[in-house]
């Protein structure tokens, strides 16, 4: 017998669209359940999350600004997801709480999906430091690639790239080191409101850009970079294998992902 519901706990929420991507394959799964964003303030998230121990709920994604703080508030980690230092996902079982992270295997999908598979050497600059940054910089440090992380915030760039024994740039340096490397990862949130607004104005000379930003799914960063011909990943293919993984989690089944794609598509009006 299913749990009758699965949330997001975000803040704000109402931007998301993983509503519409869980929803639409639970139906096509024909189970009889519902995923509901909620807009929880951070002062907020150490309630929400005891309510859900008994609440029948199954677990809940995570996203800005919880991935981080919610670490203290869980009966479990997995190791992956210690060794990250950020859960987005929570699976609720006999009223405990496991905290898993299913941001960096959807994120190394969304990157061999699009055509991206030799990881070994790549230089790669990541644009932030938050919670899905940190999923990011441990899958491709696992995969072998070369990271240097820059942050708006130069302590926040200095305390992950200290976590991860990885290289934290200067605002001088930021603009050689994009220009030289192989992909360039904005997992920032500019864009995600003002569509003309892009995260930095330097560009690789060639390789990769890929944006975690996917409303709109083709940002300015993105946008300047096709026009100068460099390849490109948006952010819909992260936000989809990483919600399949979190519903196979959840339900012991292979996920819908071409369904969940769809939805999130037609939602976004393509």
């Amino acid at each position: 017998m299913y749990p009758t519901r699965a949330y997001l706990f975000a803040h704000p929420a109402k931007h998301s669209l993983s509503p519409t991507m869980h929803n639409t394959a639970l139906e096509h799964l024909g189970i009889a359940a519902q995923y509901e964003a909620k807009d929880v303030a951070p002062q907020d998230l150490q309630a929400n999350l005891e309510a859900l121990r008994t609440s029948g709920a199954w677990g809940v994604n995570l996203s800005i600004p919880h991935k981080e703080t919610v670490l203290e508030f869980l009966d479990s980690i997995t190791p992956e997801a210690r060794a990250i230092g950020a859960v987005n996902t929570i699976v609720v079982k006999h009223n405990k709480l496991k905290g898993l992270n299913t941001d960096a295997p959807g994120f190394m999908q969304s990157l061999r999906e699009a055509g991206l598979t030799e990881f070994a050497d790549l230089e790669v600059v990541i644009l932030g430091a938050g919670g899905a940054a940190r999923g990011i910089v441990y899958a491709l440090q696992q995969a072998e690639a070369r990271v240097q992380i820059h942050n708006r915030t130069w302590k926040r760039a200095e305390v992950l790239a200290t976590d991860f024994d990885a290289q934290a740039l200067t605002d001088s340096d930021l603009r050689q080191a994009i220009k030289n490397c192989d992909l360039l990862v904005n997992t920032t949130s500019v864009g995600l409101e003002n569509p003309n607004e892009t995260p930095t104005i330097f560009l690789p000379k060639q390789g990769w850009v890929c944006d975690i930003v996917y409303k709109p799914l083709e940002t300015k960063l993105l946008r300047d970079a096709r026009a100068t011909g460099l390849h490109s990943i948006d952010g819909l293919g992260m936000l989809v294998h990483q919600g399949a993984l979190a519903l196979e989690h959840w339900i012991g089944q292979p996920a819908p992902i071409e369904i969940m794609r769809s939805a999130a598509m037609k939602k976004l009006g393509y």
